[in-house]
């Protein structure tokens, strides 16, 4: 009787930690493999092609996807409390129409396995020609990760406010397993802004590992 009990007991036991190996290596599986990421990251680049095929065809709300990966873009115009200055600007020779502002959105969001988005959004200003203000922000999310970014907004011509007509929106995302995987994932998104088109464009959107 107790053999019987000592191999029941050594049968439950090993029943245990096998499903505890197969739930582990489960969960592990779930995060994308440095090859999963490189497949990946090729899938990217040719959502983006779309996405800026159809920014510049004047779209403004964009959604393109694949099995694993998904790139938005969403654009607004801004309206402008600019009429208690039209006086000012009219004798300064601009007109209340040359002055704009859009607020605009673009993320990549992974769905293979455990996934993660990383968002920049913000606004742009212009007056004439040039860029006045260019805000960014960005936002992580991804259940399973830790997550940190970095954003700036730099003049690719000049200063903004000032002299630049193009403006750069640089956000870096760093997206760190909570178990099972020893790697991270680094995500890149830049957006270029035009004062004088009152454009976008994707420079780059990019998982890396």
């Amino acid at each position: 009787m107790k053999k019987i009990i000592l191999l029941l007991t050594f049968g439950f036991i090993f029943f245990l930690n096998n499903n505890a190996a197969s739930a582990a290596e489960h969960e592990k599986n779930n995060y994308p493999t440095k090859l999963e990421t490189e497949v990946l990251n090729q899938e990217l680049q040719g959502l983006v092609k779309k996405v800026n095929e159809r920014l510049a065809k004047g779209e403004e709300d964009i959604e393109v996807s694949s099995e694993n990966l998904k790139v938005v873009f969403k654009q607004e115009d801004v309206i402008n409390p600019i009429s208690s200055k039209g006086n000012r600007l009219n004798s300064m020779g601009v007109s209340a129409s040359s002055i704009g502002s859009k607020s605009y959105q673009a993320y990549v969001a992974n769905t293979n396995g455990y996934n993660f988005r990383h968002s920049v959004y913000g606004t742009f200003t212009w007056n004439g020609s040039l860029l006045s203000q260019v805000t960014a922000d960005e936002d992580l999310t991804g259940i399973m990760y830790s997550k940190s970014a970095t954003t700036k907004v730099t003049g690719v011509d000049g200063t903004i406010g000032s002299t630049a007509k193009i403006g750069k929106v640089s956000s870096k995302g760093t997206f760190t397993p909570l178990k099972f995987s020893p790697i991270s994932f680094y995500t890149t998104i830049i957006v270029d802004v035009y004062a004088p088109t009152k454009s976008y464009r994707i420079v780059t959107a990019k998982i890396a590992n």
